[in-house]
């Protein structure tokens, strides 16, 4: 068995390594490899994106093989890492690439709330720095917190979905499963359910257990969560790229921004 590519974008402040939990969890079927923002990482010997333009670019190059190979593969992001996987799909998208199979979007309000992000900007940076001091023998916090109001800025780009490059991105096609965690104060359900105006494909909400890092409390569970996700998706016919649209809904009739 080949497993599934998941490809995990960093949430603020952090870098693919943050996933290394989900990869030892993911078995003969998932296989979790975390991509990284310029300036830290794999890319730490580059400048820092100056805006969402220049991180969805070397997000793209980072997913490009796995996306030429032709092979299914999802996509997957954690608070503000969520909407850069959003606009990472987008672009995934429109290229001669295939698309991911699903997008996963983790403990992240939907672009037309992503001001929530700055609303609640310090208790998410002091929630990642505590959670690499709990995790990780560096003294990185300091690092982490730094890094992360660079992050938080473009979530100020990425609110809305605006596009400077290419205007607003098309609702994407391809199923979304949103996550979020049954504890976690900062984003509720209710705030993270709102993912389903931006997808024309099938739309899926999970709880799974934890708080806002529960993808790390309980990995095993969260794991399970996109297995069973992704199995829903290959037990399902390959439809056209119009099945299942109403008339007169086409990728170019349905690139408005929700409205709030």
């Amino acid at each position: 068995m080949t497993p599934v590519p998941v490809l995990c974008v960093p949430y603020a402040g952090a870098t693919g390594l943050a996933y290394a939990r989900l990869s030892r969890r993911g078995g003969p079927e998932l296989h979790f490899t975390g991509l990284d923002l310029p300036g830290r990482g794999g890319l730490a010997d580059r400048p820092p994106p100056r805006d969402v333009t220049e991180a969805v670019a070397a997000l793209s190059a980072q997913a490009a093989p796995t996306a030429r190979a032709g092979l299914p593969y999802a996509v997957l992001g954690h608070s503000l890492g969520a909407l850069l996987a959003h606009r990472l799909t987008v672009a995934l998208s429109r290229g001669p690439q295939a698309p991911p199979s699903l997008l996963v979007v983790s403990c992240c309000p939907p672009p037309h709330l992503a001001d929530r992000l700055g609303a609640g900007a310090e208790e998410l940076l002091g929630a990642a720095a505590r959670e690499l001091r709990a995790t990780s023998r560096r003294a990185g916090a300091d690092r982490t917190w730094a890094a992360g109001r660079s992050d938080l800025t473009l979530g100020r780009e990425l609110a809305d979905g605006a596009d400077p490059s290419d205007g607003p991105p098309r609702l994407v096609d391809v199923p979304v499963l949103a996550l979020y965690g049954a504890d976690d104060p900062l984003f509720p359900g209710g705030t993270v359910r709102g993912w389903e105006r931006w997808t024309r494909a099938g739309f899926t909400a999970r709880e799974v257990p934890g708080g806002h890092f529960c993808f790390r409390e309980h990995a095993s569970a969260y794991v399970a969560t996109i297995r069973e996700a992704l199995r829903g998706i290959e037990r399902e016919p390959d439809p056209s790229p119009a099945a299942g649209r109403p008339a007169g809904d086409t990728a170019q009739g349905r690139q408005d921004i929700p409205r709030r």
